[in-house]
């Protein structure tokens, strides 16, 4: 079967777990194949594309290092010229169109989070805690352009008047702010904070708020309309393409101003003795944005006619920024691993590149050039057209669930050329590759399958590595593309084990329920079911039901029934074998072998009336060559097998007047006495305890005391039940003179 007929069966062969629970004897496979699957590994110059191969990616270039923490905020102006924004010191840096950089302004507020650029090059920030919005000149000279009474100034957005639009928090307000510095409320919304601003085609506002998260539109004379209502937090970035179609990132989970909670609580104490807050509700839980284990991302695309839909959403990453491209296609910057995603406007989702930075803040377009800001730590990127120098992938690192032997690695290309694709491993016996692990092996060149030269561990971890010849198309690599990877495994052969054996109360058996054949009364197998009962047990499987249907209890006098529970660490297909001896023998006697069930009813009315005990053995057998098949056992508690009825001994009743006293001793030869009940002249039954107070031997007296019988003759009759269910009687004739 071909890696790509193989692909197209996954579907299928996920509902068999196929790869991961074959029979020990047989080896298994950990295939890797689906998107899921590869974004759980570590790209560096490597792409997920959207019909889940992994591909060259496009150059992520560096830029700039700032050596800061955090970039907040960036801006392009209209020479090329890319400037960043950063925390915690308050730096914005500059990376010229020629590729020089440098510090170009220092500000007074630690944290710069928002930045825009007017039609004359001047550059605008906006700061926190102290909410300024400082004009940097050509020349990185700064002044305050506008301070208005708010802690955060988290965005800026400038008209063609070059008119500063100024989203705040903590009470919402958007300014409209003029060249000359002069502000005034151009809204005031019912949210917290103003995190985006951005323009629709029609020259209204879009703004996205928090911790109530709208998009609003707001028209040339501040009047507002809601665009969208989300149910999430915060509406962290809007984008609107050529066509006047809006795209918005809503969040839950990582709002924004949790992040400046954390990431400036040092220089906010520092500077105001207070710490930010994004809300006025006191109650409201802060916290740093992607650590919240309610994490959720909505993009969402809103048509010219307000028709909203969900483009893409995500339980695992937070987005950013996003930038809508001339092609349709929307990037997405995000705070997993630092990666930038292309969602296509039929929502076919790739991977672009992974940064190696925590964050991406900030993705900005220029002339077909696009740029990229990160966090944790903050730098300047840009992402080339061209492919990568090179494409390392590794893969998350598989567990075996035991130490086993390694097989070969495959994996399938799509489009190849010269040089090719190129795989290597690693092994250990730890979680986390350290260094208790073997090195990387030598690579394979060799897609077919190459034998894994590494000693038996629990752990293995495997690497692609792509050339840097190809073509880029489009921003991704279409030659060289890996569709599949596929390591062959075998896991050691550990002993199944017996947790438990249950003995169920006397009398109680098992029977089975009557079956339906899923396969319609067809015995595939040849005579016997030979060459079936020699199939994976995935594929004998099917057809029958996930739960297997618990044996019907059944009272049936002297049956004594047993139950027990194994498991193999394998997955191997178990059989047992019960023995049975007496507690005072000391040899076992077969009393069934190659059962596959778990429970067993004994006849115990074939058995001599004594105390028993049951020996369980599983074996892994079926699933294993028979030198290399292992076993273990387990003994049941004692039980008793009491065929024989309890004896009823009648003492010599001792009769003064009207009152008779009568003695009763009662013996059994295994089980012990439950109970005695009596009954006068077939009046109602009376329970007795016997005279030492507890009905536990196989002796037990019994004194029966009658006051007030009438004269004559009275038939006393008792009923005795044992610990076996077992039932015995007397009946005794008084004469009262």
């Amino acid at each position: 079967m071909s890696f790509r007929l193989l692909k197209r069966l996954l579907p299928l062969l996920c509902l068999l777990s196929w790869g991961e629970s074959l029979l020990a004897t047989q080896p298994r496979k950990w295939v890797s194949a689906t998107r899921d699957e590869f974004l759980k590994g570590k790209l560096r110059g490597v792409s997920v594309s959207s019909d889940a191969r992994l591909i060259i990616a496009p150059a992520l270039e560096r830029l700039l290092d700032t050596e800061e923490p955090f970039v907040y905020s960036a801006v392009v102006d209209g020479l090329g010229n890319f400037y960043l924004g950063t925390g915690n010191d308050g730096k914005v840096f500059r990376i010229g169109a020629n590729g020089e950089s440098k510090e170009w302004a220092k500000l007074d507020e630690p944290g710069v989070y928002a930045m825009a650029v007017d039609s004359s090059g001047r550059v605008y920030a906006g700061t926190a805690p102290d909410g300024q919005v400082y004009r940097l000149d050509l020349t990185g000279k700064a002044e305050v352009f506008f301070d208005p009474d708010e802690k955060y100034i988290w965005s800026l957005a400038i008209d063609r008047r070059n008119n500063v639009f100024v989203g705040t928090g903590s009470r919402g307000v958007v300014y409209k702010v003029g060249p000359d510095g002069k502000g005034r409320k151009f809204y005031d919304s019912p949210a917290t904070h103003i995190v985006s601003l951005a323009w629709d085609l029609d020259g209204n506002i879009l703004a996205g708020t928090s911790a109530r998260a709208l998009i609003l539109r707001l028209s040339s004379e501040g009047g507002a309309t809601v665009v969208h209502d989300s149910p999430l937090e915060e509406v962290r970035s809007i984008a609107v393409d050529r066509y006047g179609t809006i795209f918005a990132a809503a969040l839950s989970g990582g709002a924004r101003a949790a992040s400046r909670k954390s990431e400036s609580t040092v220089k906010t104490s520092a500077k105001t003795g207070t710490t930010p807050a994004r809300s006025t509700n006191s109650s409201r839980t802060i916290r740093v944005a992607g650590t919240s284990s309610g994490k959720r991302l909505e993009i969402y695309r809103i048509g010219r006619s307000g028709g909203v839909e969900v483009l893409y959403s995500s339980d695992r990453a937070l987005a950013y920024d996003l930038l809508i491209r001339n092609d349709g296609n929307l990037l997405v910057a995000t705070g997993d691993k630092g990666r930038i995603f292309s969602v296509s406007p039929r929502r076919f989702v790739t991977l672009l590149v992974e940064s190696g930075e925590e964050q991406v803040t900030r993705l900005l377009e220029r002339r077909g050039r696009l740029f990229a800001a990160t966090s944790n730590l903050g730098k300047g990127f840009e992402l080339k057209t061209k492919p990568s120098k090179q494409g390392v992938y590794e893969s998350r690192v598989f567990d075996a669930g035991m130490v086993a032997s390694w097989g070969t690695i495959e994996w399938e290309v799509i489009d190849r050329v010269e040089p090719v694709v190129k795989a290597s491993v690693r092994t250990g016996n730890t979680d986390t590759p350290d260094d208790t692990w073997g090195k990387w092996s030598p690579t394979y060149s060799d897609s077919s399958g190459t034998r894994i030269e590494s000693p038996p561990t629990r752990y293995l971890q495997w690497k692609l590595e792509f050339p840097a010849e190809g073509r880029s198309e489009a921003v991704v690599s279409q030659t060289n593309a890996v569709d599949m990877v596929s390591v062959s495994y075998l896991q050691h052969n550990l002993a199944p084990l017996l947790s438990s054996i249950t003995v169920h109360p006397p009398g109680a058996a098992f029977v089975r329920y009557a079956s339906t054949d899923p396969a319609g009364g067809v015995s595939p197998g040849g005579p016997g079911g030979a060459h079936r009962r020699s199939l994976p047990s995935e594929i004998r499987r099917l057809g029958s039901p996930t739960v297997k249907t618990p044996p019907r209890r059944v009272y049936l006098p002297g049956a004594q029934s047993l139950s027990w529970s194994a498991q193999d660490p394998n997955g191997d297909d178990l059989i047992y074998s019960i023995h049975y001896r007496s507690a005072a023998d000391r040899k076992w006697t077969l009393l069934k072998k190659d059962l596959t069930e778990t429970y067993q009813t004994l006849d115990g009315k074939s058995l001599p009336d004594g105390t028993y005990v049951v020996r369980v053995t599983v074996s892994d057998s079926p699933s294993n060559p028979a030198d290399q098949a292992l076993e273990s056992e387990l003994m049941s508690k004692p039980f008793v097998v009491a065929n024989t009825a309890p004896a009823v001994e009648w003492g010599t009743p001792q009769i003064e007047g009207a009152e008779v006293r009568l003695q009763v001793v009662v013996r059994t030869v295994a089980s012990t006495i439950h109970q005695l009940e009596y009954a006068v002249d077939g009046d109602r039954w009376s329970l007795l305890f016997p005279e030492d107070g507890i009905a536990d031997g196989t002796l037990e007296r019994y004194r029966l005391v009658f006051k007030g019988l009438d004269r004559g003759e009275h038939l006393v009759t008792v009923r005795v039940v044992d610990s076996v269910g077992n039932l015995g009687s007397g009946r005794l004739k008084l004469s009262i003179p």
